[in-house]
């Protein structure tokens, strides 16, 4: 399972940087203030479009937001349906849903619940990214590149 325990301190951080309790932050941005306060005690982290929200408010990339890097800056811009870009990234890979299955914890199944628009966990897209090597933004379509 990928590490993400550095994202509550990385929160934390964000939020005393602009003076926001959790209440306001989750009124910002619709997101109710008992599951980011769960998020800063470390019981949970949020869904992939939950992180997303937060990156665009933010305006930080989701990579850092998650405290997977130090890059922080990244443009706010409306995501596309996450399967076709799944899809879009594993090809310019070059890696087939198989590859991925052999060769990560990620189930078959799942590419089968996210071509019906089921969406992944944020543990999950950290695991893809990391086997595509690409940024979280770059796989679910924040960014170009």
């Amino acid at each position: 399972m990928e590490d993400l325990s550095n994202f509550p301190n990385r929160l934390k951080e964000l939020m005393e940087e602009r003076e926001l309790k959790s209440e306001t932050l989750a009124a910002a941005v619709q997101i109710s203030g008992s599951a980011i306060r769960a998020w800063l005690r470390g019981e949970s982290v949020p869904t992939y479009l939950n992180a997303a929200k937060l990156a665009d408010f933010f305006g930080c990339s989701l990579d850092f937001l998650m405290g997977r890097t130090d890059y922080e800056a990244a443009v706010p811009r409306p995501l596309p349906p996450f399967y076709p870009q799944l899809r879009k990234v594993m090809a310019e890979a070059n890696v087939t849903r198989f590859e991925i299955a052999e060769n990560t914890n990620i189930k078959d199944a799942f590419f089968t619940n996210w071509a019906k628009g089921q969406l992944p966990l944020i543990v999950t897209l950290c695991s893809l990214a990391d086997y595509l090597h690409v940024s979280l933004d770059y796989l679910i379509g924040r960014r170009d590149y």
